[in-house]
């Protein structure tokens, strides 16, 4: 398999569960949840190009997680 779909599929998966996660979340305690998930999105943006999680394959699931993370706060602000 090349790398290239190998990295796609890292992040598909990724934002696949990370936006799970946070939808679940979201439903139990929305005003708590959107605090929260802003200070983490900040967090993973800093985090976003720093390679602290090994190369392509780390940043394509840094970049999934703030995807995901973006998608949810955008959805709740309408």
């Amino acid at each position: 398999m090349p790398i290239t779909t190998f990295i796609k599929e890292n992040y598909d998966e990724t934002f696949e569960s990370v936006n799970a996660a946070l939808t679940e979340v979201m439903r139990l305690n929305p005003d708590q949840a959107r605090q929260t998930i802003r200070g983490i999105l900040q967090d993973l943006c800093v985090r976003q190009g720093l390679d602290w999680t090994g190369g392509a394959i780390g940043d394509a699931g840094i970049e999934a997680s703030i995807a995901a993370y973006e998608c949810i706060l955008a959805e709740q602000d309408h």
